[in-house]
């Protein structure tokens, strides 16, 4: 259970969706077919994470064909793992299509999305690179990936070794219970396959991105191994980023850490060709604030990868490898072409290219009937551009998010009811800093592809979310407010004034739990102060609320 000390918030959201298996098995064909048109490195991912999302699915659901999947899964990281050397194996291809057409399960899966391959710039070689590095001597390995993401990562890690000249099998698992306290359980043939690898005098690999903020995924996988006889001198920590122990939630989480060896993959080296200065973890605020003005708050460790180009005339974000990534670059390309967004110049590496364009930082002095109308006008044009379902579940959450959070800063809990009339993917981004004024009336949405659909609430919602954050986040008095809602009804012939202060309410919700999180991360630093201001400044708006009916 999570420790005294850590406040039971919710910012992230369980972004799982429900999927026929025959519709992944048709969108894997699909990128099967693209890898025989174009053998390039990004269609070889597109085809890799494809099969390792329906290799998940179908081990989370016990199926027969899950063996299938991950063969598939295996054929297409040797594929990229030896794309260095050469061109995709033909036979390697063509066996993985014939093994797709062999599955025959038609059940409705669970999938889940592989966050580092999504939101956090982690590259499936990344974890190659990583075993090239630490030059194992050993005679094989078995290496255990932790699902969901670790599926496709300890394909890598499997094709890499066998690369190098150590025989590797694979497996994978998905610990349970709490987050902060997982337990792992192998099946019978996983047990089986750890008992012939200890005979062999095999080394035994754990692959996750984690260690997230228990580490318990990962040390519930080591341990399982432990009371499976392995002695601990032969268990690797595989993940992206090597953790402060001593910072880890799980229980005892130190000393636990501390009994493995771990190896990191560290920030990824595989970048936009013209990558030039790093602007992560909050460094863009030194470039694209002006001198003496504050500085926005940020919750570095949580922000997506983005560069300066060398000529300072283009910025790489970081917006998702294969098919992750392609939903948010066709926003991107809609944003730039109905001229909310910067030009949208392309993709590389994941990465999102935009053009840098000249103007300031809105602030509050900002508001003006031009302003608003143009805030209006981008609310009601993107839900109708970013349409989308909505599934029941994933309001519930969000309802939820809202009343537990409140429950827990104030003591209180209101009846929030959030009823979608608009569904859209919103921007979930309407702070003044991220709007640009480019004079002569005229502003551009900056940051406006991800948010509305990444690790964090709300995902997709009613366009009332982001009416919200206008509302909210610009301070707007009762005249503004309502000039900028009768600007929209006019451009959109919705009303939202019957659910928007429902609206309002989860998303001060949110952006508090949000604030007060990522202030407990960051340490005794400048964006400390920066987010206990921020969590003031939302406390005193929910304050306010609680005076309204929606509080009783």
């Amino acid at each position: 259970m999570p420790p005294p000390s850590t406040p039971n918030l919710l910012v992230y959201r369980d972004g799982q969706r429900l999927v026929r298996t025959q519709a992944l098995v048709r969108q894997l064909d699909v990128a099967l077919w693209k890898l025989r048109q174009q053998p390039a490195e990004d269609a070889v991912i597109a085809a890799l994470l494809g099969a390792g999302e329906l290799e998940c699915s179908l081990s989370d659901s016990d199926s027969e064909d899950a063996e299938l999947a991950a063969g598939i899964t295996d054929q297409l990281a040797s594929m990229l793992c030896a794309r260095e050397r050469s061109s995709p194996s033909e036979f390697g291809l063509r066996k993985a299509e014939q093994s797709l057409a062999a599955i025959n399960d038609r059940r409705e899966l669970t999938v889940s999305r592989p966050e580092g391959f999504a939101y956090y710039a982690l590259h499936p070689l990344d974890f190659a690179d990583l075993i090239r590095r630490a030059n194992f001597a050993a005679s094989c390995a078995q290496v255990i990936g932790v699902r969901t993401i670790g599926t496709t990562l300890s394909a890598v890690v499997a094709a890499q070794l066998n690369a190098c000249g150590i025989p590797a099998t694979r497996t994978t698992v998905r610990p349970t219970g709490h987050p902060y306290d997982r337990k792992t359980k192998f099946i019978r043939r996983q047990r089986e396959l750890i008992t012939q690898a200890l005979s062999a005098g095999a080394i035994f690999l754990v692959c996750d991105e984690g260690p997230g903020r228990s580490g318990s995924s990962l040390l519930s996988v080591a341990e399982a191994l432990e009371s499976a006889g392995v002695t601990h001198d032969r268990i690797v920590l595989l993940c992206s980023h090597e953790p402060d122990a001593d910072s880890l939630c799980a229980s005892n989480a130190p000393a636990r850490w501390r009994r493995y060896r771990s190896l990191a993959s560290g920030m990824t080296k595989r970048l936009p060709q013209d990558a030039g200065r790093y602007l992560g973890a909050g460094d863009w605020r030194e470039v694209f604030t002006p001198a003496g003005q504050a500085w926005p708050a940020a919750w570095p460790h949580m922000e997506r990868l983005k560069f300066l180009s060398r000529n300072h005339r283009k910025l790489y974000k970081f917006e998702g490898h294969g098919p992750y990534g392609e939903a948010v670059r066709q926003r991107d390309q809609l944003l730039a072409a109905r001229g909310f967004g910067a030009p949208y110049l392309g993709h590389e590496s994941g990465f999102g290219t935009h053009a840098v364009v000249s103007g300031m930082p809105s602030s509050m002095s900002d508001i003006s009937p031009q302003f608003l109308r143009q805030a209006a006008e981008y609310c009601a044009w993107r839900a109708e551009a970013f349409v989308v379902n909505v599934p029941d579940d994933s309001i519930r959450q969000l309802e939820h998010m809202a009343m537990i959070n409140l429950e827990q800063e104030f003591g209180f809990t209101p009846e929030i009811t959030l009823p979608v009339e608009r569904a859209a993917i919103c921007d979930g981004r309407m702070q003044p800093y991220e709007w640009r004024h480019l004079g002569d009336e005229r502003w551009i949405k900056l940051d406006a592809s991800t948010h509305g659909d990444d690790h964090f609430f709300p995902g997709p919602t009613d366009i009332a979310w982001d009416l919200a954050g206008i509302c909210i986040e610009w301070r707007l008095g009762p005249a503004c407010r309502e000039f900028f809602l009768t600007e929209y009804q006019r451009v959109s012939g919705d009303n939202p004034g019957g659910r928007l202060v429902h609206y309002e309410t989860a998303y001060a919700a949110f952006r508090l739990a949000w604030s007060q999180m990522a202030a407990g991360s960051v340490g005794d630093t400048a964006d400390e102060g920066r987010l206990k201001k921020t969590v003031c400044q939302y406390q005193e708006i929910l304050e306010n609320m609680r005076l309204s009916p929606l509080s009783h």
